[in-house]
């Protein structure tokens, strides 16, 4: 999901997408796209929006990009991108990944060999800061999601903005979203899910060990290019 402007980045974001802000040397789209394909991937969907001639350019290099451009990004969110890549997604199961994060490889390694359909994956708190909460029931399957950080003690863990969806269920939730849109332009994909998982689909929160790091302003990047980018090469 890389269709957003990325306006908290300020001066990093006024002509170019906050997926192309370097960490550690490298942009955050390249290090997740060279990520992926060393874990297997063959293709990989880019929702774009802003300055999305940046990503075109990208796979110009990378064959294995294809670009689906969101023309209403400036007033949606992140469900609205990924209802737009519908066509390109076809009858594949996938990963689903946002474009402002750096993460350690092996995290896609997990999810793709758990056989679960559907996996939220979650660590332990971290960010804290624009951080999604999520809460599983004892089975361990979405039941809920917040942002507010007072009740995350009542969560498995922070959203880290890796999941696995299987196509059966990115159908349904399509199906879903093209009924809502108008009325939830704003809708991020994570409240999307928890409708789905409200209407019976099993989406099983996956808590692991990994390091990651959502970049969304400056203070982020400095503490990513401190802490993190070392960990996710």
């Amino acid at each position: 999901m890389a269709a957003g402007v990325g306006s908290r980045f300020g001066k990093y974001t006024e002509l170019k997408p906050k997926g192309f802000v370097p960490v550690g040397g490298v942009t955050m789209i390249e290090r997740s796209v060279q990520q992926l394909i060393s874990v297997g991937i063959e293709k990989i969907i880019i929702g774009t929006g802003y300055y999305s001639e940046y990503y075109e350019n990208l796979a110009k290099q990378y064959p294995q990009i294809i670009c689906c451009k969101s023309n209403k990004y400036a007033e949606t969110n992140s469900m609205y991108t990924l209802y737009c890549c519908r066509d390109a997604v076809k009858d594949d199961d996938f990963l689903l990944l946002e474009s402002d994060l750096i993460y350690e490889r092996k995290a896609l390694s997990i999810l793709i060999n758990d056989d679960h359909r559907n996996i939220i994956l979650v660590t332990p708190f971290m960010k804290q800061q624009d951080g999604y909460y999520i809460g599983a029931n004892e089975k361990g399957f979405l039941s809920n999601c917040t942002t507010d950080i007072k009740k995350r003690d009542f969560c498995k863990g922070e959203l880290v903005g890796i999941q696995k969806i299987s196509n059966e269920t990115y159908q349904k939730v399509s199906i879903w979203y093209k009924k809502e849109w108008q009325e939830k332009p704003k809708l991020g994909y994570e409240y999307a899910l928890l409708e789905m998982s409200k209407q019976g689909e099993e989406i099983y929160i996956l808590k692991a060990d990994v390091a990651w790091y959502e970049i969304d302003d400056e203070k982020d990047l400095f503490y990513a290019e401190e802490n993190i980018a070392h960990l996710c090469d």
